[in-house]
């Protein structure tokens, strides 16, 4: 019941702040996960330094890539990326 209630309120947040917005999202207890729609013109590179700006980029966007499997760091409007934290 705990997971509905979390879903229905970041679904409202993600309506409500719209669709460019990165969404901090929690997973289990303690670790979060930054939740995205790609956008047309989005780079892992400006997610990556949008996602976690004090951080070396290089590593985010490996972390991006890791995380969502993604082929040769192809991402696509539309697609949903998480950036689980480390």
């Amino acid at each position: 019941m705990r997971r509905v209630l979390i879903a229905l309120a970041l679904l409202g947040a993600l309506l409500g702040l719209g669709s460019q917005a990165v969404v901090a999202v929690q997973q289990g207890p303690s670790e979060p996960v930054w939740s995205h729609v790609v956008q047309p013109g989005d780079t892992l590179w400006r997610l990556a330094r949008s996602a976690s700006p004090d951080r070396d980029p290089r590593e985010v966007v490996d972390r991006l890539i890791e995380a969502n499997d993604l082929d040769g760091g192809v991402i696509i409007p539309g697609q949903r990326l998480i950036l689980p934290a480390r």
